[in-house]
């Protein structure tokens, strides 16, 4: 019961080593959310989480963006980004919020891919942040 899946460990040491900061833990941060993402996908059904899945995403697009390396982020967050807002948790949009605030940094001086990143994020999260809509039900 309070046993996490191997997986689930490298995706927390990801969002730790970020939170903690620091290139060589940015570095370490990354190799960590790429071993759980391989892991998750090599796992069978009952194992894997879409949650951590979006979670290491996004630790490898903040990793990336930490780094400055725009290209990496916007290829992280396509997994994301393409998925059925739906199936995003609170803490999900939660990081998406939080990575596109990131991207308004002065350090990317209004570059057309921050923006463009930044608005798809915002988007994403609106989309993720509306109630689902069903249809009523007609009467039998």
């Amino acid at each position: 019961m309070f046993d996490f899946p191997v997986a689930k460990q490298f995706a927390y040491a990801g969002t730790t080593l970020l939170a903690a900061g620091g290139q060589e833990r940015v570095q370490k941060a990354i190799v960590s959310a790429e071993t759980a993402i391989r892991l998750y996908r090599s796992a069978d059904g009952d194992d894997q989480s879409v949650g951590d899945l979006f979670a290491s995403h996004l630790d490898l697009a903040h990793g990336h963006l930490l780094l400055s390396d725009l290209d990496g982020v916007e290829e992280m967050l396509g997994f994301v980004l393409t998925a059925s807002p739906e199936r995003m948790s609170a803490s999900i949009v939660r990081r998406l919020i939080v990575l596109g605030r990131e991207l308004e940094g002065p350090q990317y001086g209004g570059a057309a891919q921050a923006v463009h990143l930044r608005d798809r994020l915002q988007h994403t999260a609106v989309r993720a942040s509306l109630p689902a809509v069903h249809p009523p039900e007609l009467p039998t």
